[in-house]
């Protein structure tokens, strides 16, 4: 079996106490430490809440001070809110950050809905438009990003620089198995499937996963990236990692992962034979700062150093 690889997904949640910037100061440290043990991926979120210490709301703005902070490790946001944005000014930002920043960095696109204040805010609107506009938005998106000569227009167009650069690494998010499969095939972009968000399906499928990655294969001449993302505690015990745990039994199956770090290993192992994926983004329900600092250390010591 392939050793797996294994990223993190940040929320910018913290222990009650910190400030806004403190979280972000946190969540800095902890991409840097990622890279320092292994992690392939360090992903944030998006998020509108009302919480007067939220570390941000829209993340384009962390992802530079991320991307400085670290040398190697992959960075990227999972997801923009597509619908809250314009397709051509999320293009322009990402192409140019990813060339300023050696190709690392990754777009990830969700078809999720903020409060309804935060969507009058960004919209005007009072509720966000159908889902085929989402569908709409994110070829054009890909448009920007991808069609340097067509944009050019022989000099009469537009250029979104650099000029025939780096394209970023485009996902589109989904807590399904096979809801999205047909965007994935069509617009060639990567697959990161959640069973940790709310109402995320849970049965493996994996049938449906190697379906996808021929019918992508011959569509495409290609295989499309496919990773996991899974809800965890993990500290030195498993009573440890259980008392954790219960703070948050209002998750129910969403926190998919709670033990010690041989658990986790084999646990880890398992889900790649289930889900058929080789790849694993991890988000921490803890939200204190130490534990999930060594949960980083023990499950890069037992999964990516193993």
């Amino acid at each position: 079996m392939k050793k797996p690889t294994c990223g993190i997904l940040d929320f910018g949640t913290r222990e009650n106490g910190l400030n806004s910037l403190l979280k972000l100061d946190d969540v800095i440290n902890s991409a840097a430490t990622a890279e320092q043990l292994g992690f392939s991926r360090y992903w944030i979120s998006e998020h509108h809440f009302s919480n007067k210490s939220l570390a941000w709301s829209n993340p384009q703005a962390v992802l530079p001070i991320l991307a400085s902070s670290t040398k190697k490790i992959r960075i990227g946001i999972a997801g923009i809110l597509l619908n809250l944005y314009s397709p051509y000014h999320i293009a322009t930002f990402f192409k140019m950050l990813n060339n300023i920043y050696s190709n690392r960095i990754d777009l990830g696109v969700a078809n999720g809905k903020p409060n309804k204040h935060a969507i009058k805010y960004a919209t005007g609107k009072d509720e966000l438009d159908q889902s085929s506009v989402f569908e709409e938005k994110f070829a054009a998106l890909l448009h920007y990003l991808r069609d340097d000569e067509d944009l050019y227009m022989d000099g009469t167009g537009v250029v979104v620089p650099p000029y025939k650069g780096h394209v970023p690494d485009v996902w589109s998010l989904s807590s399904s198995a096979y809801r999205s499969n047909d965007r994935i095939i069509n617009l060639k972009v990567n697959l990161s499937r959640s069973i940790c968000h709310e109402y995320a399906e849970q049965g493996f499928a994996k049938e449906r996963l190697l379906e996808l990655r021929e019918s992508y294969f011959a569509a495409n001449g290609s295989y499309p990236k496919i990773n996991l993302v899974v809800g965890f505690i993990c500290d030195r015990t498993m009573q440890k990692a259980r008392r954790t745990a219960e703070k948050f039994a209002s998750a129910g199956p969403y926190l998919n992962l709670v033990g010690c770090p041989n658990y986790f290993q084999e646990k880890i192992a398992e889900y790649q034979e289930l889900y058929g994926v080789d790849e694993f983004i991890l988000y921490n329900y803890s939200v204190e700062s130490k534990e999930r600092n060594l949960a980083m250390r023990l499950i890069g010591k037992a999964v990516l150093a193993a």
